[in-house]
């Protein structure tokens, strides 16, 4: 007896839990620092604006997470290290140093 068309046969149907979720074929970081280099254009200067724009794609990234729809995880770590960066005030002894390492005096 032939299957019924709208039946997948046994050998087209995936096995249990070994469906392959994701393949990478580039380092994490070097896409990650692509995205956020994308992104940077577009946020302008770091103001409390750009920093409440960052928050709100932050949390509409999390929310598709949530919904695994739409969801870029290049995109959510990209926004993230964007904020980072943003809200960490410069080392005051990068500052004070010039362009051979040695402080100014």
């Amino acid at each position: 007896m032939r299957p019924h068309l709208s039946q997948p046969l046994e050998s087209n149907r995936p096995a249990a839990g070994r469906r392959i979720r994701a393949a990478r074929c580039e380092e994490r970081d070097a896409v990650i620092a692509r995205q956020a280099a994308a992104l940077r254009p577009f946020l302008g200067r770091a103001t409390e604006e750009c920093r409440t724009v960052l928050r709100r794609l932050l949390r509409a990234e999390r929310r598709a997470a949530g919904s695994g729809l739409g969801y870029d995880a290049a995109r959510h770590a990209a926004l993230a290290r964007l904020l980072a960066e943003l809200e960490t005030p410069p080392r005051p002894s990068a500052l004070a140093r010039n362009e051979k390492g040695r402080h100014p005096g």
